[in-house]
């Protein structure tokens, strides 16, 4: 989630229910509560993607932590890896892992380019909650993605679209949100690239309004920072046609 990408600020501002701490934009059906959506959101990924009992997950920008925490008990997932960059969420997120006496190995402190030093043909699953739409270099991150996977493998994870084609003041704006401009394709020009990889779309589902409309309108109950931030997005959304959307691609 983007206000606070980096840092442990989540944890207190946002309620939360531990130990699965997490930092998402939250999945609102049925739900008015931070804890309740930011859960659903972790439980509506992993449902989407079928994963499996005993599946092998590596987690890129696993912020928290608490999202591995919950796909480990929830899913007795056999083997956990994460990437994360160093600082705050990384030193949380180890200090949970290690009072929850959950193994996470490797837990690489590094942005997601250090996916090259992992071992071709390793996980059943690869997953980035609310973070790859902050990556450098997507397609790189595709290819990466695609190498480590096993064979059938699924790759999975939320990005933004645009409908509308983006002028001067878009980039400056993306900056409030973490995203590169360079980084913001229509659905098309997305789906063009995963084919030429070599992934399968297995789903691709609109979530702009459980996720994004959720987000929106029940940030007007909460802090000051995220109703500022809900309003930002708001109006982002609008004038730019922003959607948001959930990929699931298999090897």
């Amino acid at each position: 989630m983007t206000p606070f990408p980096f840092s442990k600020s989540p944890i207190t501002e946002l309620p939360q229910s531990p130990p699965y701490y997490v930092s998402n934009f939250g999945y609102w059906s049925g739900v008015k509560q931070y804890d309740q959506a930011g859960i659903q959101f972790l439980s509506e990924f992993a449902k989407q993607s079928e994963l499996t009992k005993k599946a092998s997950i590596l987690e890129v920008g696993s912020g928290l932590g608490g999202s591995l925490l919950y796909w480990k008990h929830i899913f007795d997932a056999k083997k956990l890896s994460a990437i994360n960059l160093p600082g705050e969420q990384s030193d949380f997120a180890k200090q949970l892992f290690h009072e929850n006496e959950v193994k996470v190995d490797p837990f690489i402190e590094a942005g997601w380019e250090k996916m090259n030093t992992l071992p071709a043909n390793t996980f059943d699953f690869v997953f980035s909650v609310d973070a790859a739409y902050h990556f450098e270099n997507f397609e790189e991150f595709y290819h990466q993605a695609y190498r480590v996977l096993k064979p059938g493998g699924k790759l999975v994870f939320n990005i933004f679209h645009s409908d509308k084609n983006l002028g001067i003041p878009f980039p400056i704006l993306l900056k409030l949100f973490l995203i590169p401009p360079t980084q913001m394709k229509t659905a098309y020009e997305t789906e063009k690239v995963i084919d030429s990889i070599g992934f399968t779309i297995e789903k691709q589902l609109d979530w702009t309004i459980p996720v994004i409309e959720g987000f929106i309108q029940n940030s007007r109950q909460m802090k000051l920072s995220l109703r500022l931030f809900g309003f930002v997005l708001e109006k982002i959304k609008k004038v730019f046609g922003l959607t948001y959307h959930y990929y699931v691609l298999k090897k």
